[in-house]
């Protein structure tokens, strides 16, 4: 898996953070101390996974590739096994026992949908995954690339995935601290939705996982956005591998739903 570590690489987040100001008196916390489970309403999703889900009953190796920016490729992260598709790899391998199971970082700090669109071919089909998932959204609300812009970006790069033999799963968009200093930031959120629900594809719903664990004071905000020099996402990057794991394997796996990472 790869990790960059170049303020190039730190990308819109880390813009995110100086721009809402760094926390105050926060330091990072243990990993035992944050708990990550949440119902199976708010991470599940109806929509099947066929290809990943076949792998799985066929006792195939299972590859998948996590596509996105600075929160998957890890940035912020203690290392590159707290990255959340590090994370989620070793909770899938308690989860699912006895298969072979890959899961590739495609992740590259301050790109946007339509960079990652660009390297499907190069970056994600190349390693043949029947798995592929997809962060997008948050360097395009930012900068405000275009509502429809965005759209056919993401159509055209869910086409794309599945034309090479793989099933999609969106995620979607960090909850923002002070998101009135990106007032364009809650429509780039819905579009990605419209998006999934116009192809029949599911999204992992990142948003609304971490409003309800802040919320219930289970991470702070702070926690969310990598700052210059301190490691406070591992948790939420803890608490997203997990849920997606859980998720994941419920949904290609009936076993899996009894037991535990």
């Amino acid at each position: 898996m790869r990790l960059f570590r170049s303020s190039r690489a730190l990308g819109p987040l880390l813009a995110l953070s100086v721009l809402l100001g760094p926390a105050q008196g926060s330091e990072p916390r243990v990993l035992t101390d944050v708990s990550c489970p949440v119902p199976a309403t708010l991470r599940s999703f109806p929509a099947d996974l066929p290809r990943a889900r076949a792998a799985i009953a066929d006792g195939q190796k299972l590859t998948i590739v996590a596509l996105g920016s600075s929160s998957t490729l890890g940035t912020g992260a203690s290392s590159e096994e707290r990255a959340y598709p590090a994370v989620m790899r070793t909770a899938l391998a308690s989860l699912l026992q006895g298969h072979e199971i890959d899961v590739i970082n495609s992740g590259v700090g301050g790109n946007s949908a339509h960079q990652m669109y660009q390297r499907i071919e190069a970056d994600v089909l190349s390693e043949q995954p029947k798995l592929v998932i997809w962060q997008a959204g948050v360097f395009d609300a930012i900068h405000d690339i275009g509502i429809e812009k965005f759209k056919r970006i993401l159509r055209k790069g869910i086409a794309m995935i599945r034309e090479g033999g793989a099933d999609v799963l969106l995620m979607d968009q960090l909850p923002l601290p002070r998101a009135d200093r990106f007032p364009a930031y809650a429509s780039y959120v819905a579009a990605l939705h419209e998006v999934a629900v116009e192809t029949d594809t599911p999204v992992f719903r990142r948003g609304e996982l971490f409003s309800t664990l802040i919320t219930e004071g289970r991470l702070r905000p702070d926690e969310m956005l990598p700052t210059a020099g301190d490691n406070m996402v591992d948790g939420s990057y803890h608490c997203l591998g997990v849920n997606l794991a859980r998720t994941l394997a419920e949904k290609l796996s009936p076993r899996a739903a009894t037991v535990r990472p």
